[in-house]
C-alpha cells in the first residue's frame, strides 16, 4: 500500500514519511516547510555575520538530510507568517493563521489526492479534515494521526486547574472551543484508522469518540530522532557532591504541570537539586517571576541543541496533566537521564528507569522529586537502563510498527460513511 504523508506543520511527519520512504512505500509527503540548501528563503543563511548565523540557527529545524526531495512538496507561506506570530507573542494571532494555513494547506494539495494512482492518505489533526473529505471521494484508505488526546478531556482537566491556579494561565490557552472539537469529531468520523502515540492518548479518543470511533483506534509509539539521540554517551555516576540536576523540556504551561513543579521546587533546598526549564514561556510572568530566582530559564532553541543539554543534566521531570505522547520523555531515555513523569504524559519511565504518578500535583512531585535526591544510588540505576529501555522507541522499531499497521490495512475496504 502505497501512502501519501500531509502535514502542515512538521511534529513527527517527517519521521512518518521517512518511514514510509525506507519501506519503498511513500508516494508523496506535503508540508509547509523543508530545508532545500540553495533556494529561498535558506539560501540567506550564507549572509556573512551574526545575521546568517541565526538564520542558520533558525533554519536547521527544518533539515531532514534523509527525505528524498523529489518526494516532498512544499507551500511555506502560511507556516512562516504562524510562526512569527508565535514568536511575537500574539497567540490569537498565530491561532487563526494555523486555522487560514491548514484550510489553505489542504485545498493546495487537493489536485494530488485526486490522482489515479493507487494511495492511501495519511494525515495529522487539526489539518485533516478536507483532504479526507477529498480523499473519501476519491475512495482512498484514511489514516488520521492524532498527536494530542481529545479536546474534550484537555477542557475538563484545565478547568480543574483553573479552580486552584487559574491566576497561572496567559489568554488563550484556557480552553479549545467547540468549533475545533466539533472538527476533531468529523476528522474522527470520515478516518478508517486513528492513531494515537501511547494509551492514555487512545483511551481518550475511544472515551470521546463514541461508540462507533473507538474501533478505529490504535497505539503506534513514536520514536526518537536517531540523527540527535542514537550517539548520546553513557551516563557515569553521579557526583554526590554536587546537587542533582533536573531537567523540564517543552512549553512551560499549566497542561504540562509548570505550576506544580515551580511549586515544588520552591520547596527543595537549592543546595539539593537544581531545575532547568527549556521552552517557550506561557505562564503568567507574574507568577514565574515568584520562582524565577530558583530555576534556570532557557527560551526554545533548534532540536540539535537538545542532545547536550539532556546530556548535561541527570533527571528529566514531566508532571504532564495530557499529551499524545511527549517525545521529550524517550528522548531523555536515549539520553541516559532518569525520568519523573505523569502517566498522562505518555511512553517513558518504567520501574526500571524512574517513576511514573498517576497525576500531577505539588505535593507528589515534591515527594518523588525528594526520593531522587535522597537515593542517588537509584538514580544511577534508573540512568544506567534508561538507554536500553530507549531501543523501544527506535526507528527502526517506529517503522516496524508502520509496516505491521499497513499489513493489517491491506485488502480491507475503506469506508464509505
Amino acid at each position: 500500500m502505497q501512502v501519501a504523508v500531509f502535514h502542515p506543520g512538521t511534529q513527527h511527519s517527517w519521521q512518518t514519511a521517512y518511514a514510509l520512504q525506507q519501506l519503498e512505500l511513500l508516494e508523496w509527503y506535503a508540508t509547509s516547510i523543508f530545508y532545500r540548501r540553495d533556494t529561498f528563503p535558506y539560501l540567506l543563511e550564507r549572509i556573512p555575520g551574526p545575521i546568517g548565523a541565526r538564520l542558520e540557527h533558525e533554519f536547521s529545524r527544518f533539515r531532514h538530510d534523509g527525505l528524498d526531495p523529489r518526494l516532498v512538496h512544499t507551500a511555506g507561506l502560511a507556516e512562516w507568517l504562524e510562526r512569527i506570530a508565535a514568536r511575537a507573542g500574539q497567540r490569537r494571532l498565530t491561532q487563526r493563521l494555523d486555522a487560514w494555513g491548514n484550510e489553505r494547506f489542504a485545498r493546495g494539495i487537493a489536485r494530488r489526492i485526486a490522482s489515479p494512482a493507487p494511495f492511501a492518505l495519511w494525515g495529522y489533526n487539526g489539518s485533516s479534515g478536507i483532504a479526507f473529505e477529498q480523499g473519501k471521494a476519491a475512495g482512498r484508505t484514511l489514516i488520521l494521526d492524532r498527536t494530542n488526546g481529545d479536546f474534550r478531556l484537555y477542557n475538563r482537566l484545565m478547568d480543574q486547574v483553573a479552580e486552584s491556579h487559574g491566576d497561572w494561565f496567559v489568554p488563550g490557552d484556557r480552553r479549545f472551543p467547540d468549533d475545533l472539537i466539533a472538527r476533531d469529531q468529523c476528522e474522527y468520523e470520515l478516518a478508517d484508522t486513528i492513531l494515537c502515540g501511547s494509551e492514555f492518548c487512545a483511551q481518550t479518543v475511544r472515551e470521546a469518540g463514541g461508540a462507533s470511533i473507538a474501533p478505529k483506534v490504535r497505539v503506534l509509539p513514536y520514536c526518537f530522532d536517531e540523527a540527535l539521540f542514537a550517539d548520546q554517551p553513557a551516563p557515569r555516576p553521579l557526583d554526590p557532591r554536587r546537587p542533582l540536576r533536573f531537567l523540564f523540556i517543552g512549553q512551560i504551561n499549566p497542561r504540562k504541570g509548570a505550576h506544580h513543579l515551580l511549586e515544588a521546587f520552591a520547596r527543595i533546598p537549592a543546595s539539593a537539586a537544581t531545575i532547568t526549564l527549556v521552552g517557550e514561556m506561557r505562564i503568567d510572568r507574574r507568577m514565574f517571576a515568584r520562582h524565577a530566582d530558583r530555576v534556570t530559564w532557557i527560551p526554545t532553541v533548534p532540536r540539535s541543541e537538545i542532545p547536550a543539554i539532556m546530556a548535561a543534566h541527570d533527571v528529566l521531570v514531566f508532571p504532564s496533566y495530557f499529551e499524545g505522547s511527549a517525545l521529550s520523555l524517550i528522548e531523555a531515555l536515549a539520553s541516559g537521564m532518569a525520568v519523573i513523569q505523569t502517566r498522562a504524559a505518555g511512553n517513558g519511565a518504567t520501574a526500571q528507569t524512574g517513576l511514573v504518578l498517576d497525576a500531577p500535583s505539588t505535593e507528589g512531585l515534591r515527594d518523588a522529586i525528594a526520593s531522587a535526591i535522597d537515593n542517588r544510588q537509584l538514580v544511577d540505576e534508573w540512568r544506567a537502563a534508561a538507554q536500553g529501555e530507549a531501543q523501544r522507541y527506535s526507528f527502526a522499531a517506529y517503522r516496524a510498527g508502520i509496516a505491521a499497521l499497513l499489513t493489517d490495512l491491506e485488502g480491507r475496504e475503506p469506508s464509505s460513511a
